[in-house]
């Protein structure tokens, strides 16, 4: 009996990458690109994606495009059985990226209607959901429902 072929994706369980979460994970990074344009085109008329005169939105509709295109399920907590050292997963999105996802608060004060600062909250908290399912969710079942949240905000926003 042949062992199982290793699997491409990193800290992954015995079990191979799904086509069920390539799926899921192709989704949550549409809804991030979609989302990532959507802020952008919030930032005033007069600012530029340029790095000494970025706007707040400019780096945080970055900081929600990352978060979702990173998503890695299998990028968890091991446990060395040699040495019982566990190595931190963090799903994908390292600090700083999870870091730069609270900046959305930044630009609540910034000229926006009430339904575009209530989309951006929505966009911010399932963004920051999403990093963390790796540590308590089900990527199949949860990650199309934050996708469908982030959606239905830009949506409903204008975008």
């Amino acid at each position: 009996m042949t062992p199982p072929a290793p699997s491409t994706v990193p800290n992954s369980p015995a079990e191979p990458f799904s086509p069920e979460h390539a799926a899921v994970l192709a989704g949550a990074r549409a809804a991030g690109i979609r989302a990532g344009r959507w802020l952008r085109s919030l930032a005033p008329a007069d600012s530029h994606p340029v790095p000494a005169v970025t706007h707040p939105l400019f780096d945080f509709a970055d900081a929600v495009e990352m978060t979702l295109d990173r998503l890695d399920p299998f990028d968890t907590d091991v446990r060395d059985p040699h040495t019982g050292a566990i190595t931190g997963g963090d799903g994908g999105v390292d600090p700083e990226l999870r870091e730069r996802l609270w900046e959305g608060a930044v630009i609540l004060g910034d000229g926006l209607t009430s339904g575009q600062k209530s989309a951006v909250l929505a966009v911010a908290g399932a963004a920051r959901l999403a990093a963390d399912l790796h540590g308590y969710g089900d990527y199949t079942a949860d990650l199309p429902v934050l996708t469908a949240v982030i959606d239905h905000a830009v949506t409903a926003a204008g975008g």
